[in-house]
C-alpha cells in the first residue's frame, strides 16, 4: 500500500488538516482542546514528559561539549594537541558508540518497555561519565565517549516514543518537536559552561563540564519509575487493564466514562492489531512498491542532507575553522560557540509551537503503489 496525494472531487467533503480554533483533531474527528493547567492529573503527566525531554538536553551536552574542550588549553595538553585522524576519533566515538546501540535500542524497548530501556541507557551513561571525567589518558576517554554514545542512544530510542505514547493527542505534536528542540538546550548549556570553564587554571577547566554531563541523567533516573509507562506498550503485552487506568487517570481525569479515552484506546488497538497482522512483511517490502521507494529515498535524503549541510564542521571543529580565518583567541571561540548555540536554541523552541499551524488542506489516499 502506498500513500498518495489526490484532490477531492468537487462532491467530496474533506476534514481539514488545521481545526477550528481551541479544538484539535483526532481520528478523523474534531475534539475541544482541554486546558491541561487546570486538570491535575495532565500537570503531572506534563512534568514527568518534562524529564523526559532533558534526555535530549542531556544528549545535546554530551555531543557538543567537544567542540568547547577542544578550546581549553588544559585539554589539548592533557591529550597532547590530538589532531588529524586522532582528533577524529575523540570526535566520532560517541557517534560510534550509538551506532552500536541501533542493534540493541529496538529489541530492548519492545521486550523489557520504555521506561526500562531508558533507565539502562541512563546507567550506562552515569558511568561513561564517571570515566570521562576521570579519564587518564586517550583510551579511557575514548572508551568513556563510546559508552555515552550507546547509553545515549538506548535513551534516545526509548524516551522520544514514551513521550508520543503518554502524551495527549492534543499536545503529542508539539511536545514531541521540543523533546527535539531540547537538544539546543543542552548544546546552549555546555557552550556556556565551557566558556565558563575557561578561567580554570587546572584540569578542572575540562573536567568540569565533563562531570556536568550527569545533572540531567540524574534527574531523569530519579523520576522515571515514578511516571507511566506506555499504554501502546502494555496493550501490545496483553496488560490491556493497566493500559486502560493509565489513560483514565492522566487523559480522562479520572472519568471512565470518558469518550475520548474510550475512542483513543480503540484507536491504539486497532493500530496493534495492523502490526500484528502485518508483522510477517520483510525488510524488502520496503522497496516493492514505487510509493515505498519514494518514502525511503526522501527519509535517506533528508537524512544525509542535514548532515552535508555544514552543521558537522561547525558541531564538533568549530575551533579549526576559526584558527583557518584568523580568530585564534580562545575566549573568542568560545563566544562565538556560545553565540551559535543561543541562536540555535532560540530558533529551535520558538519554532517547535508552530508545528500544528499548517495552513494546507491535505486529503491522504491509500492506494496501490
Amino acid at each position: 500500500m502506498a500513500l498518495r496525494f489526490r484532490p477531492p472531487k468537487p462532491d467530496q467533503k474533506i476534514l481539514p488538516v488545521k481545526p477550528r480554533k481551541g479544538h484539535f483533531l483526532f481520528a478523523h474527528q474534531e475534539f475541544k482542546r482541554l486546558p491541561w493547567w487546570k486538570r491535575k492529573n495532565m500537570r503531572t503527566l506534563y512534568i514527568y514528559i518534562v524529564i523526559l525531554i532533558l534526555t535530549n538536553t542531556a544528549n545535546g551536552f554530551d555531543g557538543s561539549m567537544m567542540n568547547g574542550l577542544q578550546t581549553l588549553s588544559y585539554w589539548q595538553e592533557y591529550f597532547n594537541h590530538p589532531h588529524g585522524s586522532l582528533l577524529g576519533l575523540f570526535n566520532a566515538s560517541m557517534s560510534l558508540g550509538s551506532l552500536l546501540g541501533l542493534f540493541v535500542v529496538p529489541y530492548m524497548i519492545d521486550a523489557w518497555g520504555r521506561r526500562l530501556g531508558c533507565f539502562v541507557g541512563c546507567l550506562i551513561m552515569l558511568l561513561a561519565v564517571g570515566l570521562q571525567s576521570g579519564a587518564t589518558g586517550f583510551g579511557m576517554f575514548i572508551a568513556a565517549r563510546l559508552l555515552i554514545g550507546f547509553g545515549d542512544c538506548l535513551v534516545l530510542g526509548s524516551a522520544p516514543l514514551l513521550i508520543a505514547e503518554i502524551a495527549h493527542p492534543q499536545d503529542r505534536a508539539v511536545l514531541v518537536t521540543l523533546s527535539g528542540a531540547s537538544y539546543h538546550s543542552g548544546a546552549f548549556i555546555a557552550s556556556w559552561v565551557t566558556l565558563g570553564t575557561l578561567k580554570i587554571q587546572s584540569d578542572w577547566s575540562w573536567r568540569l563540564p565533563s562531570l556536568l554531563q550527569a545533572i540531567c541523567t540524574i534527574v531523569i533516573v530519579s523520576g522515571i519509575w515514578l511516571m507511566p509507562e506506555s499504554p501502546r506498550w502494555l496493550m501490545s503485552k496483553g496488560r490491556h487493564d493497566e493500559a486502560m487506568r493509565i489513560l483514565v487517570k492522566y487523559h480522562g481525569e479520572g472519568d471512565q466514562d470518558d469518550a475520548f479515552v474510550h475512542l483513543e484506546y480503540a484507536e491504539i488497538k486497532a493500530a496493534i492489531d495492523l502490526d500484528t497482522e502485518i508483522d510477517q512483511t520483510r525488510w524488502v517490502d520496503f522497496l516493492k512498491t514505487k510509493g515505498n521507494r519514494r518514502r525511503i529515498g526522501l527519509i535517506t535524503a533528508l537524512g544525509l542532507f542535514s548532515q552535508w549541510s555544514g552543521n558537522g564542521l561547525i558541531s564538533y571543529y568549530l575551533k579549526q575553522v576559526m584558527d583557518s580565518v584568523g580568530i585564534t583567541k580562545a575566549s573568542t571561540q568560545l563566544g562565538i560557540n556560545a553565540g551559535i548555540k543561543t541562536e540555535a536554541l532560540v530558533t529551535n523552541v520558538t519554532l517547535a509551537f508552530f508545528i500544528n499551524r499548517s495552513q494546507i488542506p491535505l486529503r491522504i489516499d491509500n492506494d496501490q503503489g
